[in-house]
């Protein structure tokens, strides 16, 4: 019986198309076609009538390597966590590793468990690229990197912002397609800064004397809904509560009450 090539699966969104198939063409060179990469979205993996789900379940069985691409669109999309935790256990039980690979707007304090735990890669850095591909040859025992350069592979890959949201990345979830879409931490919390802690500052050292009640302001101890400050600033959801104690200590703030969905401040002074 002839025996069957190693499999990759390339867990991504449907919108993460044009990525998923630069990394099946890099891989399927740099092991001469001695592996059979599976990226569902990619044209020719999957046979004409073929079942979906059955393809998917069946090549994930089979992978023994998964490759996560983790981008503003598939952190939100269901499918790429049945897919993630349906390899796990295999993972812990040694028996096939998983690779965060992260597109540059995506930061690696971002993943949620549990890709956390694992070292995560960088699309948008080179070096990153060439060492998933490296550790990749050592998995498996065999590829050739000769001559392999991750900043050729960065120059081909697509900026984000150019990608075209795919109805069916709409279709499987929530998924944010407000205007925060690609800023990373540090612009997220500008915002929360320019947009929200900054105003409250200036009304009320400007208007200290209308502000008589603790709900009249955060400086007051006004109760902050993270999820409503999200909505009103049309931020990503969980902006607010992963970032907001954060930029209010600029403001001399500390948390005096906090739950899991809401919080109070103090002034330090």
């Amino acid at each position: 019986m002839k025996n069957e090539k190693p499999v990759i699966f390339v867990s991504h969104a449907a919108t993460d198309k044009p990525i998923a198939e630069i990394l099946k063409a890099e891989i399927d060179r740099v092991f001469a076609n001695g592996v059979h990469v599976f990226a569902s979205s990619v044209p020719g993996v999957m046979k004409p009538g073929s079942d979906w789900l059955n393809s998917v379940k069946e090549n994930l069985d089979k992978a023994k390597a998964v490759v996560v691409l983790m981008t503003p669109v598939s952190i939100n999309r269901p499918w790429i966590w049945f897919e993630v935790g349906a390899s796990w256990s295999k993972m812990t039980e040694g028996k096939g590793r998983i690779y965060p690979l992260c597109a540059p707007e995506i930061e690696f304090s971002e993943l949620p468990e549990p890709l956390s735990r694992l070292q995560a890669l960088s699309l948008g850095k080179a070096e990153h690229i060439k060492l998933f591909f490296q550790t990749l040859c050592d998995q498996f025992g065999f590829g050739n990197m000769k001559g392999f350069k991750g900043s050729a592979i960065k120059s081909r890959l697509p900026k984000y912002t150019e990608l075209k949201l795919d109805s069916k990345d709409l279709d499987t979830g929530t998924i944010y397609t407000g205007p925060y879409g690609v800023y990373s931490s540090d612009e997220l919390k500008e915002v929360l800064d320019e947009e929200y802690l900054y105003n409250e500052h200036h009304n009320y050292t400007k208007y200290s004397t209308l502000y008589k009640d603790r709900d009249s302001s955060v400086f007051m101890g006004k109760l902050v809904h993270y999820q409503k400050l999200d909505e009103r600033l049309e931020l990503p959801q969980g902006t607010a509560k992963k970032y907001l104690k954060e930029v209010a200590k600029r403001y001399d703030l500390e948390p005096y009450q906090e739950w899991e969905n809401s919080i109070r401040f103090a002034s330090r002074e």
